[in-house]
């Protein structure tokens, strides 16, 4: 036997021939003592290959971590083609109200210059012509709400063409804008 020092004390190597003897001798039971402890036998002669290298772990979170940043890019894409798609649908319901408006035969031509005059002011004009989910809104903050539209939405009317009533507005689509804060 080899003996290696260790601090104060001496402990006992045993040799490889010893261990094969070891390994040789079975028990009552017609097993070796190696075969009797499970992984024992996988790990005699490779102690070094216990666990993962500091490489494969670099490798791994390399690995994960582009992953993950590929997947939040493609969310945040997701999320905002559906703010797009929510935004699109809206404008198309305010200029359907808006022409709406304009075409109603109870609709005089002062309330069409009245609307021209301040469109963003005159949301309450056209909301006898808005629905969404069956809801009437009351002003522009309500059909925020009712349509899932983040506060930091801003909602442009655009004027009515009243050319037939000697006006010289042009029909100007509504729009739907998102502004960012800033950090």
């Amino acid at each position: 036997m080899q003996y290696t020092t260790c601090a104060p004390f001496y402990l006992a190597q045993p040799s490889v021939e010893a261990i094969e003897k070891l390994s040789d001798q079975k028990g009552d039971d017609g097993l070796t003592p190696t075969e009797r402890v499970l992984g024992v036998a996988d790990h005699i002669g490779r102690t070094g290959e216990r666990g993962f290298t500091i490489i494969e772990l670099i490798v791994v979170v390399t690995i994960i971590s582009i992953l993950s940043s590929l997947a939040a890019g493609a969310y945040n894409k997701v999320v905002n083609d559906a703010k797009k798609a929510n935004a699109d649908a809206l404008v198309s319901t305010l200029a359907t109200a808006k022409t709406a408006f304009a075409t109603d035969p109870s609709t005089s031509p002062i309330e069409i210059q009245q609307f021209n005059s301040a469109p963003d002011a005159s949301f309450a004009s056209i909301a006898p012509y808005i629905r969404v989910n069956g809801v009437q809104p009351a002003s522009e903050d309500d059909l925020r709400k009712l349509d899932g539209l983040p506060a930091n939405a801003s909602i442009a009317l655009g004027t009515v063409d009243d050319s037939r009533l000697g006006g010289s507005n042009a029909d100007q689509a509504p729009t739907v804008t998102f502004t960012h804060a800033r950090h």
